[in-house]
């Protein structure tokens, strides 16, 4: 038993250090398909188009299961100030 708490603490110390580690190769194999596909002849308004869309397809699921308690209500004060950020962005 008490190896196993040594091990989840060791977890929660590696954790941040895993996040940033995957996240530099997210970085890296989106640089590669960037470049690919610019060299191949997409256009780069296409592409971040198809960017934006694969992310909202990946992340949405997580999204709408891990926050589905917590998120308002959505009503027009909340509708007006997500819209105003987003066209001052």
């Amino acid at each position: 038993m008490e190896s196993q708490s040594k091990w989840g603490g060791l977890m929660n110390r590696v954790k941040p250090y895993l996040a940033m580690l995957s996240l530099q190769f997210g970085y890296a194999g989106m640089y590669i398909i960037t470049m690919v596909s610019l060299k191949h002849g997409m256009n780069h308004y296409i592409l971040a188009v198809y960017r934006h869309a694969i992310a909202t397809v990946v992340m949405a699921p997580f999204a709408l299961y891990y926050e589905r308690k917590t998120r308002p209500k959505m009503t027009l004060r909340i509708f007006l100030q997500i819209a105003l950020l987003g066209f001052i962005e």
